[in-house]
């Protein structure tokens, strides 16, 4: 699916990336196998949204017409009845072969996959949706892993730029926006995860009523992380860009 040999290449230019560790990589798996995901997520029904989870008011603003699944344990199974091959592709992002590239390219030993991707899995936007500027979660809420590495897949093809949806980076102090990155198809972006790490695309989507931004989202975690790092926050942190863009 990805070319996994990379990885240890790419290590400099991924360490070296401003604002933040990251890394921007166009076809990231074949064409075709990222065509079947966009395909079986358009058909899917078992979408859920934050609202169903009881979130306080300002977080639900915070992230508008936005969808995902799995969004409990008994949505895995709907994924892999109902999505069997996107359920292959998130098992592959999973795997041991593909965590061994994640160390490759950033450095962090140690990885653990999350097998029940907790706020991650599959994300769908729609139009006049956004997703406020912030950082995630610092502990896994079930295990108390620490988080550490953010891959986004973006599989919604020919998505035009005026449409926004652009990821943005920003930095905490000052707190600029330093890159935005448009969602395009088969592109990953994938980013070290800490409580400078922010980012999201606070702009709302003006894309068609019929088209959506639709992603993978896989989230990978280690026992411990260096001190100066840890926050210990079991939610996002939110970060208001109202009277900035």
């Amino acid at each position: 699916m990805t070319n996994l040999k990379m990885g240890k290449h790419l290590g400099s230019a991924y360490s070296m990336s401003l604002p933040y560790p990251h890394i921007i990589l166009d076809n990231f798996m074949s064409e075709d196998l990222a065509k079947q995901c966009y395909q079986a997520m358009t058909k899917y029904l078992h979408w859920g949204y934050d609202s169903m989870l009881g979130y306080e008011e300002h977080a639900r603003n915070s992230q508008v017409n936005k969808f995902y699944t799995p969004w409990c344990d008994d949505n895995i199974q709907d994924i892999k009845e109902n999505m069997p091959v996107v359920w292959k592709v998130l098992q592959y992002y999973n795997s041991p072969p593909f965590l061994k590239f994640l160390t490759q390219l950033t450095g962090i030993e140690g990885l653990i996959a999350d097998p029940v991707f907790n706020g991650g899995g599959c994300h769908k936007i729609s139009n006049g949706g956004r997703l406020e500027i912030h950082s995630d979660y610092d502990r896994h809420i079930d295990n108390g892993l620490y988080r550490r590495i953010n891959l986004l897949l973006y599989v919604t093809p020919d998505w035009k730029e005026e449409w926004g949806g652009n990821l943005e980076l920003w930095t905490l102090d000052p707190f600029v926006k330093h890159k935005s990155i448009p969602p395009l198809f088969n592109r990953a972006v994938i980013f070290n995860t800490t409580y400078d790490a922010l980012h999201g695309h606070p702009i709302p989507l003006s894309c068609p009523e019929d088209v959506h931004r639709y992603s993978l989202a896989l989230y990978y975690f280690t026992q411990d992380r260096p001190e100066h790092e840890k926050s210990n926050s079991k939610s996002a942190t939110w970060h208001d860009t109202t009277n900035l863009i």
